[in-house]
């Protein structure tokens, strides 16, 4: 027996779903603006790293654009791969850029390697592939 309110609420579903979409697709595009506006700069960073040596600044702006990238791919795919590979550049650059104490580096290390661990052993890309197929 079917509920009388079972229609309307699809529908509302279906308009929430779709607003998030449309919010998500915004949100892309003004991602690939910023990474626009950030590779126009990549030129001047240049410049700056052979005039002063601020190796250092370059590697930030350079790592913020791959993770950039990473995040625009996850906002496309929409899998578990890419949220993995976001959250693994994300913790690499806080390990690269950031002069923290050991033990800060330490627990770093051991975030990289337990997202290695889910990726590797407990991540199934072909579940994932099968739920976008449905």
């Amino acid at each position: 027996m079917k509920h009388p309110g079972n229609k309307s609420s699809r529908h509302v579903q279906s308009f929430i779903f779709n607003t998030a979409m449309l919010l998500e697709l915004l949100v892309a595009l003004i991602v690939i603006i910023a990474l626009i506006i950030m590779f126009a700069h990549v030129p001047v960073d240049l410049k700056l790293l052979v005039e002063n040596g601020e190796f250092n600044q370059f590697l930030k702006k350079m790592f913020d654009l791959i993770i950039g990238i990473e995040l625009l791919k996850m906002l496309c795919r929409h899998d578990l791969d890419s949220i993995v590979e976001v959250l693994l550049f994300s913790v690499a650059r806080e390990m690269i850029i950031e002069h923290m104490p050991i033990y800060y580096e330490l627990v770093g290390i051991i975030a990289i390697a337990i997202l290695f661990l889910v990726r590797k052993y407990l991540f199934v890309s072909a579940l994932d592939k099968a739920d976008d197929e449905q």
